[in-house]
């Protein structure tokens, strides 16, 4: 499982999404009960931005950010976490790379995940 590459050049204004897994079962008049799904129901997901980058650095890290696609996971520190988390790439948006004057910009979901 590789480390997020270059963490230390992520921008500070990444953004951190909570979701929360639930069950729901509807019973007639109205009558709903939820309760959590699963042991790790709360589940984080942040939006993460590389600005700035050299071509040398956007090549490290799209072969890291290729390599693992949607389907591997990768390793991650978030900023003000005390722990190390497991993280896969949103299937549904992979990567963005932007160009703009001689710097590569590179976008990213990473949507934690709690396999073994």
């Amino acid at each position: 499982m590789p480390d997020l590459p270059l963490a230390e050049k992520i921008h500070t204004d990444s953004d951190k999404h909570v979701s929360f897994k639930t069950l729901i079962a509807e019973f007639g008049g109205g009558y709903t009960q939820r309760a959590p799904d699963g042991l790790n129901s709360k589940v984080d997901s942040f939006s993460i931005i590389w600005p700035g980058l050299s071509l040398a650095d956007k090549d490290a890290v799209v072969a890291v950010l290729d390599s693992v696609g949607a389907w591997g996971v990768l390793s991650w520190q978030p900023p003000t976490e005390a722990a190390i988390k497991k993280f896969t790439i949103d299937p549904e948006s992979g990567y963005s790379i932007s160009y703009v004057a001689k710097r590569f910009t590179i976008s990213t979901r990473l949507i934690q995940v709690f396999d073994l």
